[in-house]
């Protein structure tokens, strides 16, 4: 750790007042932003550190950049092992032939809880060695693109795996279960029993214990609320008020879950999370559009968050945000509303891109530009997921946070005469646009490059461990698509003229 000086950036802070300095300087000193302010403001800070720490001052020239918080990626799931099963890779290359899947036309619940309920064994299947080099190569796209600190909300990869792969990175990741003990059958009136409660939970408290580190952190949750016996739910309830946790599911996020949900627990999923003791402050809803009023109020009294993936849904034909004015009416009222990713074998949208999907999003839904800001979408893709982690100390630019701080080129095409460059990244840009990604004040991403990781051994690591995992559990033959994979050059880090 040493000392650095951002200088003359363009600064969006993030903080409550939705800062913006146009010409603004950030002075770090180890892991911590000691000034934000203008060069003046900053340099007087400067002027005030002891001769050793002075001597150990780097300038980073910030003139051509914006300078944003750390992304903070409230709702993300490791899939990469399962990029060859489904098709997916394997796909041709027309897409003449698609059909909406089980997440479109108000989805098809009985689908989706087997699909979440089939997945939740992969897991075990991982040597830990691919479970490393997975999860490795997962997370470092991740932080690639700009998110320094990740909320897993289950993933296809050992717990551990996760929480070893970002303390190797230099990032920070809530670390959570892929849960589940009953599936959701059609033909049946109850829920049907695929695993033991009790083991579930117990695994969940070994996450509690792997949890602590400056970088690793614990989120219990369950995968779907078509996935969770009332077991298993009282469990994690008593769990999180344990140990002061916070906790995250799936729920609302399809048209027709409500009726299959009623059906099998004769209730609702958030009245039924409610009743369970779940529906906290330490709650974060993932989806959640499809509530009538009486649930949205449980959800605003009790003071719980919401994340939402806006970027994914016109993907999957999922009509939460486009169907129903859920995440507008709770914002408005004052609910936390946070962006994030969800989850894919294959690369998916990132936080630049969830911010680009809200903002259009917002002002289509409500016919009003002004309902959420640029700089709103910015704050929830940094500050307001923060607090849903109860993460403290960082998502936003602020004197005494954690230096997670990324920074974007503005200095080409896009930005001529543009006093507001966010704009401009969100009408024009995208995840690939990061420049530089600082944790903590270590710069792990300078000019696009990996400084601390090779980004070339990472990737071949995860293609073996891929070919490994696929023909070894799912019984796919991996070789020639791996092999072509490795034959590809690696990708041009150089950058178009501006």
């Amino acid at each position: 750790m040493s000392v650095l000086l951002l200088q003359d950036g363009c600064v969006h802070t993030a903080d409550a007042e939705h800062r913006v300095l146009l010409r603004g300087c950030v002075l770090v000193v180890d892991d911590r932003i000691v000034a934000v302010g203008t060069a003046e403001e900053v340099g007087t800070a400067v002027a005030t550190l002891p001769p050793h720490r002075l001597a150990e001052l780097t300038v980073l020239d910030a003139s051509r950049a914006m300078v944003l918080p750390g992304f903070v990626n409230a709702h993300w799931h490791e899939t990469f092992a399962l990029r060859l099963t489904g098709q997916q890779a394997l796909r041709p290359a027309s897409d003449r032939t698609d059909a909406g899947g089980m997440l479109s036309n108000g989805g098809d619940p009985y689908d989706v809880s087997a699909s979440f309920d089939g997945s939740a064994d992969l897991a075990d299947l991982l040597t830990p060695g691919e479970a490393a080099a997975v999860a490795r190569y997962s997370m470092w796209t991740q932080l690639r693109c700009g998110t320094t600190t990740l909320g897993d909300t289950g993933s296809v990869n050992h717990p551990s795996a996760l929480a070893r792969a970002a303390t190797d990175l230099g990032m920070r990741c809530a670390v959570s279960l892929w849960a589940g003990d009953v599936v959701c059958e059609p033909g049946s009136d109850a829920p049907v029993r695929t695993r033991d409660a009790a083991r579930l939970l117990a695994r969940t408290e070994e996450i509690v214990r792997l949890a602590g580190s400056e970088f690793v952190r614990a989120r219990p949750g369950t995968v779907y609320i078509t996935n969770m016996s009332d077991e298993l739910g009282k469990g994690l309830a008593d769990l999180t008020a344990r140990h002061d946790l916070p906790f995250v599911t799936h729920v609302a996020a399809l048209r027709a879950e409500a009726d299959v949900v009623r059906r099998h627990f004769g209730t609702t999923g958030l009245r039924r999370l409610h009743d369970l003791g779940l529906v906290t402050d330490r709650f974060t809803a993932v989806h959640c559009g499809f509530l009538d009023d009486e649930e949205r109020a449980l959800l605003l009294d009790a003071g719980a968050s919401l994340t939402v993936s806006p970027a994914k849904y016109g993907c999957t034909g999922e009509t939460l945000m486009a169907e129903t004015d859920t995440v507008t009416a709770l914002r408005r009222a004052g609910l936390p509303v946070s962006l994030s990713t969800d989850g894919s074998p294959l690369p998916h949208s990132g936080m630049v891109e969830a911010m680009r999907a809200i903002w259009h999003g917002s002002a289509e839904r409500t016919g009003d530009p002004a309902e959420l800001l640029p700089t709103d979408a910015l704050a929830m893709a940094t500050r307001v997921p923060a607090t849903s982690l109860g993460w403290t100390g960082i998502g936003s630019i602020e004197p005494g946070n954690l230096a997670d701080l990324v920074l974007v080129r503005t200095d080409d095409w896009r930005y001529l005469l543009q006093p507001r460059p966010l704009e401009s990244l969100l009408v024009l840009g995208g995840s690939l646009d990061v420049d530089t990604v600082i944790v903590g004040g270590r710069v792990l991403l300078r000019d696009g490059r990996a400084t601390e990781v090779d980004e070339d051994g990472l990737r071949s690591d995860y293609l073996d461990a891929l070919e490994s995992f696929s023909s070894r559990c799912l019984g796919v033959d991996a070789a020639p698509l791996v092999r072509a994979a490795h034959r590809r050059p690696a990708p041009r880090r150089d950058r178009p003229a501006g």
